[in-house]
């Protein structure tokens, strides 16, 4: 796929120089630009952080949807905004770590184009199957794979998301061989999963969720190296895989050269709104772990996911586009 012009464009006239100041800010309207269309995950935690975010510092703080481009379009707005303070990104890997590895070139470096400031959640992934499918755990659902090569599909929601990766990871820790279908989202192929058009899928548990408390999916497993409270019984695909572990996650950024001083200011923003009773009590109603920490703990978390998820886009062989 290749990454429309249109973005240049956007950044071309976005590109505005020097850092805005920390000693009267917030002095107008925020906005936090999410790359995904509403009622996803993402979009939900970014507004529990603008709803929160308003309230103390009595500013306007709007969320913004920019989908397209595979984050492509919303990062790139992030990222050649004036670095004043008034423009963030809420984000998932793509942004940040994936889509180096996925596309020729983009429209900003995610080495240097963010300052990031809070890892305001992760997602552990679950491992589901369709009950019609016969299995009952991780083990089993491997040794049918190894019995019939090539012949078990899996469901994935687009070229490099993290249901892709998951099972790419997954196979080749459990040297299985089983078949990607493409879909253009999680809602997209839900209702193949639940009808056993398709057998399985590792993803966020959130939207699948509902189904695995109708009976309608079974889970196997957790992409976490813990448990998942909202899956009692449900053991870490670690448990079957030694070292197997990627979860999808949020973090908060500004574009690069914002000033430090207003970088923790969001900083401090995200990680007290993230441990707020109210806000803990609804991110994991839907299978959201709250993190929160510092711009440099978030830095920190940056690095030490890349190599993860450079691996299992090696796992999942995606060409560049």
């Amino acid at each position: 796929m290749r990454i429309p012009s249109t973005i240049m464009v956007i950044a071309a006239l976005l590109l505005m120089p020097g850092a805005g100041s920390a000693s009267d800010y917030p002095a107008r309207r925020i906005d936090i630009i999410v790359p995904f269309t509403a009622g996803g995950n993402t979009d939900t935690i970014a507004r529990l952080l603008a709803k929160h975010m308003e309230s103390s510092l009595k500013q306007s703080v709007i969320v913004v949807n920019r989908p397209g481009a595979g984050t492509n379009i919303g990062s790139a707005l992030v990222a050649h905004s004036k670095p004043d303070g008034y423009t963030m990104l809420l984000n998932a890997p793509a942004s940040f770590v994936v889509n180096q590895f996925i596309y020729k070139s983009l429209p900003y470096d995610p080495d240097t184009a963010f300052e990031p400031a809070c890892v305001a959640a992760r997602f552990p992934n679950v491992l589901v199957v369709n009950p019609s499918l016969g299995v009952k755990s991780i083990q089993e659902l491997i040794n049918l794979a190894k019995a019939r090569p090539g012949k078990i599909e899996y469901a994935f929601a687009g070229v490099g998301a993290s249901s892709q990766l998951s099972v790419a990871m997954f196979a080749e820790k459990a040297g299985i061989d089983v078949v990607g279908v493409p879909y253009k989202g999680t809602s997209q192929y839900l209702p193949d999963l639940v009808a056993g058009r398709v057998a399985f899928t590792i993803d966020n548990l959130g939207p699948i969720l509902p189904f695995i408390k109708a009976g309608k999916l079974l889970a196997l497993g957790v992409s976490s190296k813990q448990s998942v409270s909202l899956l009692p019984g449900v053991p870490p695909i670690d448990m079957v895989l030694k070292g197997y572990e990627l979860v999808s996650w949020n973090v908060l950024a500004l574009p690069a050269r914002t000033s430090p001083e207003i970088v923790r200011i969001i900083g401090k923003q995200c990680d007290r709104i993230v441990h707020l009773p109210t806000v803990m009590a609804t991110m994991r109603s839907f299978g959201a772990e709250p993190v929160g920490g510092t711009p440099e703990q978030a830095a920190e978390f940056l690095k030490s996911e890349r190599p993860r998820w450079e691996a299992a886009i090696k796992a999942a062989k995606i060409p560049k586009q």
